[in-house]
């Protein structure tokens, strides 16, 4: 069981691990988000009327290809934990760039897993809201 100063400390390293996406996101950047992701992590969600299922690589080669979304507005809305696992719902506005389009709001559940490395994201669920 979580004593208040351990949550504490783990939320906050959540939010610090989310936060490699959101800055590798920002600058168009995978190499800046693959730390927080565990190296067999995964991608789940519809994209341009496709399902996007499979290794992180391709949120990676998204990422690269589509380059820097320096408008995006990410807000945490709900992080759970439960000894060492947890989840966390980030919701992203105005998403740009040449593979996303422009003014795009997404909805992003990550897993994590507390790792002998610190948290680390082995999922991410993705929802793209019409515009």
């Amino acid at each position: 069981m979580n004593t208040s100063s351990n949550y504490l400390t783990d939320y906050e390293a959540i939010i610090k691990t989310v936060q490699f996406y959101i800055d590798g996101s920002l600058q168009g950047k995978s190499e800046i988000m693959q730390s927080g992701f565990h190296n067999q992590a995964t991608i789940v969600g519809h994209f341009g009327g496709s399902l996007v299922a499979g290794p992180i690589q391709q949120l990676y080669d998204l990422i690269d290809g589509n380059g820097p979304a320096a408008d995006i507005e990410p807000n945490f809305t709900s992080i759970e934990i439960l000894g060492t696992i947890a989840v966390a719902r980030l919701d992203v506005e105005h998403w740009s760039g040449e593979v996303i389009g422009s003014d795009t709001h997404m909805s992003d559940i990550f897993t994590l897993i507390k790792t002998s490395e610190g948290w680390k994201i082995a999922n991410k669920m993705f929802y793209v809201h019409d515009k």
